[in-house]
């Protein structure tokens, strides 16, 4: 009961802390600069950096700011506000992960400053029952974030064939500088978990041309209290991380770079256990997973061009009792980036990559005696490279026309090549006016433990119900990979029209992807004494929609911004079945107010459509409001407070809850720049 009492006072606490900074600012009124707002540059849609009215891509970027405002104790709370994002509103299963236009997250590739992250799914028992590897890095070092929406196969290869999520970090000062943070928010229903979250990053001069950055940061979430009766409670996590960053200036047009990173991941159950002495609230995800990353990389301006070189290499160690669950990946990457002029102005970028995985899993992998075909497996272990070469050229037909055309050849150890083109125009008739479109080739080659049959996860009942027409009854059965199959395909297209004047920026995009070779676990029946499925290229599918933005001026100090994602399909045109579980229509609405040079007011509405599965609707719709401030007193220091979920809404069906969302708490924080 105290602790209640507590929560409704903090509640109480909220629209305290707002009038005091409004009355402070109203006190003391500061006019907003009039300036022109700077142009965003981007640099994950092409080879090269541009401006994002002439990206030759889908392409949206959360900024510093966005960041600032709010306790990130998990970017997808952030990534879901983008148009074409679902997911990332749960902090647990499917939900809990970001899908872009439709698609799993496995077809997402993520990146920080354009190196690859790795995957640790395949180190769990199950890919799917892992968290996404987005939160490996302090939201204290983040600059942007930019995301790219359809397929970047002829960039970025088999792992962008959904999009790309490029987590852009700060650079090295010229000066000695950093910020601290610290964030605690607290549900109202005392029964639930707090969370709190630190960060640390530091950045300066060591020598003349020498830097050096490093970030620390710690966010955890407890699992909530089942004590008192609780039903529909979740588990906790806890991640902490340290990253660093050496930069060397070898030369006024060359730089040297060493990265190193170090990160923790833990899901805690509650210490409530049921009648069979399990906990009321299982851990989801990893009991330890801990990720060591190392890279060196070199940037430099010649005469004939710009060059940048990466070698990294990520680790993955799942700490589970009585196995060995590791993965790993080393990846080379070369550019070359160069100015042409035959006939018309180009910008040509030439690269090549080559990449090596490991995974050892004695949990899933040669666990079975015998494969479905009855030969003897053994050994835990599966490795396989690839390599590839790609190129893209943006031609500047006239001054407000660009064609971009580009094409990645890829050789993969086990398919062979695969070649994934692209053509996209941007076409500016009018200064304020942006028309964009293009088509593209994606692939998707099976993961190692997809194409394995000694990759063999037991279920114990769940996946096996395409068993059940050939008189599979309850018994488990293992849900094995394939070493015949073939990579996935897919040809999409896209075509958009923007206006951006004076604060306006109204934008409409369709899409639409046709999937071919789609690999899923079939059904095979029972052979040598075992039920078996097997992943297999049995599926064609489908994705299409529209999304659409508009940001409203209502004043010079108040803007209104929307997202809209419709999605008309995603089906698995072989079944008739949904693709996966993704809203028809999202909605994310902002309203901005810019009071004064220190005080932002903010007002979003979230909302979430039906949630299709398997041609069922699985939830009602819903929506979320969230309010807050950030207050800034003079240029060091920030404080931030706001109510999430204000109205206590979430996703239910016939009074039981689908998915947990966090109903309503309340947050506090403080930003110290020095």
């Amino acid at each position: 009961m105290k602790n209640r009492n507590t929560a409704r006072r903090s509640l109480r606490l909220i629209p305290c802390v707002l009038s005091i900074a409004v009355g402070s600012a109203w006190a003391n009124p500061e006019p907003v600069r009039d300036a022109a707002p700077l142009p965003v540059v981007v640099v994950t849609a092409s080879g090269a950096a541009l401006d994002i009215h002439d990206a030759p891509a889908s392409i949206s970027v959360i900024s510093r700011e966005e960041i600032e405002r709010q306790p990130v104790y998990d970017l997808a709370t952030l990534l879901r506000r983008i148009p074409g994002v679902s997911g990332g509103n749960s902090p647990t299963g499917d939900q809990s992960k970001i899908k872009l236009r439709g698609l799993p997250d496995k077809y997402t590739l993520i990146l920080v400053d354009g190196k690859r992250q790795g995957n640790s799914a395949d180190t769990n028992y199950r890919p799917d029952l892992g968290r996404q590897d987005l939160n490996w890095i302090s939201p204290e070092m983040i600059e942007r974030i930019e995301v790219v929406r359809g397929p970047m196969s002829s960039l970025y290869g088999s792992d962008a064939m959904g999009g790309v999520i490029n987590i852009i970090t700060r650079k090295v000062p010229k000066k000695w500088a950093g910020s601290a943070t610290a964030n605690y928010t607290r549900p109202q229903d005392s029964d639930r978990g707090t969370a709190h979250q630190l960060g640390l990053n530091l950045a300066g001069p060591l020598a003349d041309g020498v830097g050096v950055r490093l970030g620390v940061s710690q966010t955890r979430q407890n699992p909530d209290d089942t004590s008192g009766g609780l039903h529909g409670g979740v588990g906790g996590e806890r991640n902490d991380t340290v990253t660093g960053q050496l930069n060397w200036a070898l030369a006024p047009n060359q730089n040297l770079s060493l990265d190193a990173s170090y990160g923790k991941q833990r899901a805690t159950a509650s210490s409530q256990l049921n009648a069979k002495n399990r906990p009321v609230q299982p851990a989801w995800g990893a009991s330890e997973l801990v990720r060591t990353s190392v890279g060196i990389g070199h940037e430099g301006r010649w005469s004939f061009g710009k060059t940048k070189i990466n070698l990294y290499h990520n680790d993955y160690d799942n700490k589970i009792a009585e196995a060995t669950a590791k993965s790993s990946d080393t990846a080379f990457d070369a550019t070359l980036e160069k100015r042409l002029n035959f006939g018309f102005e180009q910008l040509l970028t030439l690269g090549g990559q080559w990449k090596r995985e490991k995974l050892t899993n004695t949990d899933t992998i040669g666990t079975v005696p015998s494969d479905y075909n009855g030969k003897e497996v053994s050994g835990a272990s599966l490795s396989g490279s690839t390599s590839a070469l790609f190129a893209e050229d943006q031609i500047y037909l006239r001054e407000d026309l660009t064609a971009t055309l580009g094409a990645r050849l890829d050789h993969h150890g086990k398919f062979g090549n695969n070649t994934s083109p692209r053509v996209y125009l941007v076409y500016h008739p009018l200064p304020e006016w942006t028309v964009r479109g293009g088509v593209s080739k994606g692939f998707r080659a099976p993961s190692l433990k997809e194409n394995s049959p000694s990759a063999a996860t037991q279920s114990g009942g769940n996946g096996c119900g395409s068993l059940r027409p050939l008189g599979y009854v309850n018994e488990g059965c293992y849900m094995a990979g394939n070493a015949d199959l073939k990579p996935e395909t897919s040809e999409s297209g896209e075509i958009g029209v923007a206006y951006a004047r004076a604060g306006w920026d109204l934008g409409l995009t369709y899409f639409r992807t046709n999937f071919k070779n789609k690999i899923d676990y079939a059904p095979l029946g029972k052979a040598h004494g075992y039920w078996w499925t097997k992943m297999q290229n049995i599926q064609k599918a489908r994705t299409s929609g529209v999304e659409a933005t508009a940001t409203i001026p209502l004043s010079k100090d108040i803007s209104l911004r929307n997202n809209l994602t419709y999605m008309a399909e995603a089906k698995n045109l072989s079944t008739g079945a949904n693709l996966l579980a993704t809203p028809k229509v999202s909605v994310f609405s902002a309203l901005g107010w810019q009071v004064n040079d220190q005080l932002y007011a903010e007002v979003t509405h979230q909302y979430t459509g039906k949630q299709l599965d398997g041609g069922n609707v699985q939830t009602k719709a819903y929506r979320i409001v969230d309010a807050l401030a950030s207050y800034k007193l003079g240029q060091q220091f920030t404080l931030r407070a706001g109510i999430e979920n204000l109205f206590k809404k979430g996703p239910k069906a016939d009074g039981a809850v689908n998915y947990y969302v966090p109903g309503r708490r309340v947050f506090v924080g403080a930003t110290s720049n020095f």
